[in-house]
């Protein structure tokens, strides 16, 4: 039996935007998976029948379901002919994304995250910006450079250049204490699909000895990371470098 019976009243569903330059089903799926990640559907929900949900999102049967599919497929909801469609306990892409965060990887290792933003500027992607964003010349950008902390020491220095053709007030945000992927992902609701990784050690150069407050020219962690979209379309790019002696990489995801 499932624990709850959902109605389209007491879940605070956003209606599908027919403006917006993301699919109307990936509208959907990325709602419901916001509201099942924030623990606003919670495991064995009964959700609302498909007529009702179509009428709250104001689309079409075949929408909907193709954004059903989307959730079964990633195991976070189970559809049964006759019962309904169940919440499922699972893990899923969001907080896979999230757990890749600055915030998550210092909460994971004991710390308390901290952030100070250096730079902050609009920007045109052009030949001089990084290789992976070179197809998306002429689009709108922003550079942002944040000093990051853990217990108040700082540990790393990111690099990100974001493009921001679907989110002009995006450097409105307040970095000092929002996390970028949270933002992308609940406030702005982007399909992001991947991110992709690559890991190596450099040497601290005079900048970044001043930044991170060391005495000499440690080793130090440099991870260059690219996000996708679900079109394949790049969207941000960052170079950190974190003090090899004070940060450790994670990576898994569990379906």
């Amino acid at each position: 039996m499932p624990a709850r019976v959902r109605t389209t009243q007491d879940i605070p569903l956003t209606p599908a935007d027919p403006d917006s330059p993301i699919p109307l089903y990936h509208q959907i799926y990325m709602d419901l998976l916001n509201l099942i990640q924030s623990r606003q559907l919670l495991p064995d929900d009964l959700l609302p029948p498909e007529m009702e949900l179509m009428k709250a999102y104001n689309v079409s049967r075949q929408t909907l379901r193709d954004s059903m599919n989307l959730l079964e497929k990633e195991k976070l909801i189970k559809r049964t002919a006759g019962k309904g469609t169940i919440v499922l306990a699972a893990q899923n892409r969001i907080q896979f994304i999230l757990n890749q965060s600055f915030a998550m990887q210092m909460k994971t290792m004991g710390f308390k995250p901290g952030s100070k933003v250096l730079k902050l500027t609009p920007c045109l992607i052009d030949q001089k910006s990084p290789a992976n964003l070179q197809s998306k010349i002429g689009s709108q950008a922003l550079e942002l450079v944040r000093l990051r902390y853990a217990n108040d020491e700082p540990i790393g220095v990111q690099y990100t250049t974001i493009i921001i053709d679907s989110m002009a007030d995006l450097a409105a945000n307040d970095f000092n204490r929002e996390s970028l992927y949270n933002l992308l992902l609940t406030k702005y609701r982007l399909p992001i699909n991947r991110i992709d990784y690559i890991v190596s050690a450099v040497t601290a150069d005079p900048w970044h000895q001043v930044l991170l407050k060391l005495d000499k020219a440690n080793p130090l962690l440099m991870i260059q990371t690219t996000t996708y979209l679900d079109t394949g379309s790049p969207i941000e790019v960052t170079t950190s470098y974190y003090r090899a002696d004070k940060f450790e990489f994670t990576n898994s995801h569990i379906y």
